[in-house]
C-alpha cells in the first residue's frame, strides 16, 4: 500500500495546464490563468518578488489610505460615505479604528522622555510603594503585602524598576482593553440617546469608530505633550477638550439631523455619561493592575 507525498511538489512552468485549478492553458501560454487568474509561470519568491508584492499591497491602499485620513478631518463625512454604500473608497471603520488604536498604545507605551528619573515608587492610582529619603513607603495596601515589599525591596532594591516595568507591561495591556470597551460603549449611549428612532446599532457602532479614530490622536499627542511639558498640560487639555466636543456635536448633526439645540442636550448627556463609563473601566484596569502585581 502506497501513501501520497506530503511533500509540495513545484510546478512545471513549461506544463499545458494551469498548477492551480489544472485548467488546459492555450496555446501561446498568457502570462495569467484565464480560468482562475493566478501566474503561469511559478518560481521559488526572491526577496526581490517580497519587496514587490508589499509594495504593490501598500500602494494599492496607499489612495484609500488618503482618502480615510482627510475625510476623518471632516465631521460624519467618513459615516455618511459608509452608510451611502462606499465601502470600498475609504478604509472600513473597524479597520481604520484598530490601526489607530495599535499606532496610539504603542506611542504612549514606548515614547517618554529621555532625561526620565528613575523610578524610586511604583504607584497604582491610590496604591503606592518604594523609597523615599532612605525610607520604605508603602501606602493602600494590607499590613502584611507592606510587611512583605518591604522585605522584598529591602533584600534587593533593584526589584523596584522590575515593578515599574511590570506596571507599564499590564498599562499597556489595560490600555487595549479600555480603547477597545470604548467604541461599543459609545455606541450604545448613542442607541439610548436616539431610541425613538428605532435604529440599527450598527450605525451607531460606524459612528462611534469614526469619532474615536479621530480623537484618539488627539489624546495621545495630549498624553505626550503632559510628559514632556506638565506645565501647559491644563491649557492644552482644555484646549482638547473644546475640539472633541465641538467635533462631536457637528458630527452627530450632520448623521443624525434634528434640532441642533437637542443635539446638544443630547451630547452633553451622552458625554457625561461617557466620562463616567470611561472612569468605569479605567478604575477596574487600575485594580486589576494593583491585584495582579502587588497582592
Amino acid at each position: 500500500m502506497t501513501t501520497a507525498s506530503a511533500e509540495p511538489v513545484a510546478a512545471d512552468p513549461r506544463g499545458d495546464t494551469c498548477p492551480n485549478c489544472q485548467q488546459t492553458l492555450p496555446d501561446p501560454q498568457p502570462a495569467y490563468c484565464p480560468a482562475c487568474g493566478q501566474e503561469t509561470a511559478l518560481r521559488v519568491p526572491t526577496l526581490a518578488d517580497f519587496a514587490k508584492e508589499y509594495g504593490g499591497h501598500l500602494l494599492a491602499t496607499e489612495g484609500a489610505l488618503w482618502r480615510t485620513m482627510r475625510g476623518l478631518l471632516r465631521p460624519g463625512h467618513l459615516t455618511l460615505a459608509y452608510l451611502a454604500g462606499q465601502r470600498r473608497r475609504y478604509l472600513t471603520p473597524l479597520r481604520l479604528f484598530l490601526s489607530i488604536c495599535l499606532l496610539c498604545v504603542g506611542l504612549v507605551h514606548w515614547v517618554r522622555p529621555a532625561h526620565e528619573k528613575p523610578t524610586d515608587q511604583v504607584s497604582f492610582v491610590h496604591a503606592k510603594i518604594g523609597v523615599k529619603d532612605g525610607r520604605f513607603v508603602c501606602e493602600s495596601l494590607p499590613a502584611e503585602r507592606c510587611v512583605y515589599w518591604q522585605r522584598r525591596i529591602s533584600a534587593d532594591p533593584e526589584l523596584l524598576k522590575d515593578l515599574e516595568q511590570a506596571r507599564r507591561s499590564n498599562n499597556q495591556m489595560t490600555r487595549q482593553a479600555v480603547f477597545l470597551a470604548m467604541p461599543p460603549s459609545l455606541a450604545l449611549l448613542l442607541l439610548l440617546v436616539y431610541w425613538p428612532r428605532k435604529q440599527a446599532f450598527g450605525l451607531h457602532m460606524v459612528a462611534s469608530l469614526h469619532l474615536h479614530s479621530f480623537m484618539l490622536p488627539l489624546i495621545t499627542a495630549q498624553v505626550l505633550l503632559a510628559r514632556w511639558f506638565p506645565g501647559v498640560a491644563w491649557i492644552s487639555g482644555g484646549s482638547l477638550a473644546a475640539v472633541v466636543l465641538a467635533f462631536s456635536a457637528v458630527t452627530l448633526q450632520r448623521i443624525y439631523q434634528g434640532r441642533p439645540w437637542l443635539t446638544g442636550v443630547k451630547l452633553a448627556g451622552v458625554y457625561v455619561a461617557y466620562i463616567s463609563v470611561f472612569a468605569l473601566w479605567t478604575g477596574l484596569a487600575a485594580n486589576w493592575n494593583l491585584q495582579r502585581i502587588l497582592m
